[in-house]
């Protein structure tokens, strides 16, 4: 089967995140890339600063594809904000316009399918599968119906999508875009397991869930968000991603072989390009 690469919320350091992803496509010979959303805004960022990050990302989807590896371009809560017209955390609103453009020539999504796993930037809760799906049962069926609500296009199914729960500040059920880990791993949709990003998290790997459901199972959350900042530009995470083949989940990256440039060093280099 293929081997795909998840790759985490770049924030706008595409030009230092996506080199690796190459040099680990190529080691590890992934036909297929993941990447779970927000590559829009990040601390103390410009306007400029965005649109070229935006421009870099969408050069190299394009390049990627053409080269014969599938790019799945999932969205973000940073990225639906501009798709909605709405301002949020570190929102550019004077370039609405432009990244709305931009990141729908990138065919995006909310979903993805991949050995089993549904893959999303936050996750799938059971309160708003509840709420929001028709009895979803597996990963491929969460799937279609995530995107189907996005790509109808209906204000209510768009919005229904960007629900935010108390864990990130807001007061409905934690949504696909916005659901924070420990809201997803309380409260994890039943019938399948999920790799979100979303949440810094130190290195990539499997969460703590709760004890098996009433069929004896127990579901897997594997989280990827390694390469956000904290508001002092220091790195959360270790830059790894995880490799998906045939249902097993291997962490790659980080720190890991001569070519790649130590994380923390990629950073300050990056940072120093901005002042």
């Amino acid at each position: 089967m293929t081997k795909t690469l998840v790759v985490g919320d770049t924030h706008l350091k595409q030009k230092i995140v996506l080199p690796r992803v190459d040099a680990l496509v190529e080691r590890h010979g992934a036909g297929r890339i993941v990447l779970l959303g927000d590559y829009c805004d990040e601390w103390h960022s410009t306007d400029d600063q965005l649109m070229d990050a935006l421009y870099f990302l969408a050069d190299w989807v394009d390049e990627t594809r053409a080269s014969g590896v599938q790019v799945d371009v999932l969205l973000g809560n940073h990225d639906y904000q501009y798709l909605m017209g709405q301002e949020g955390p570190g929102t550019h609103m004077r370039m609405v316009r432009e990244v709305r453009e931009l990141l729908g020539d990138l065919d995006p999504a909310i979903a993805a399918e991949v050995d089993g796993f549904l893959l999303t930037h936050a996750g799938v809760t059971d309160s708003w599968a509840e709420r929001y799906l028709d009895e979803p049962g597996f990963a491929m069926t969460a799937c279609d119906q995530l995107n189907a609500l996005f790509e109808g296009g209906a204000q209510e199914d768009r919005e229904a999508l960007f629900t935010c729960g108390a864990g990130r500040g807001g007061w409905d059920v934690p949504g696909p875009l916005w659901a924070d880990l420990s809201e997803l791993s309380d409260d994890p949709c039943a019938g399948f397991d999920q790799i979100v990003g979303h949440t810094p998290v130190s290195t990539c790997g499997l969460v703590p869930m709760p004890p098996a459901d009433a069929l004896g199972e127990s579901r897997k959350l594997a989280a990827c968000d390694t390469f956000s900042l904290a508001s002092s530009l220091w790195p959360i995470g270790d830059a790894s991603m995880l490799l998906v083949e045939d249902g097993r989940l291997t962490v790659v990256g980080g720190e890991e072989g001569p070519a790649l440039t130590p994380w923390g060093y990629a950073v300050l280099d990056w940072t120093r390009s901005l002042f």
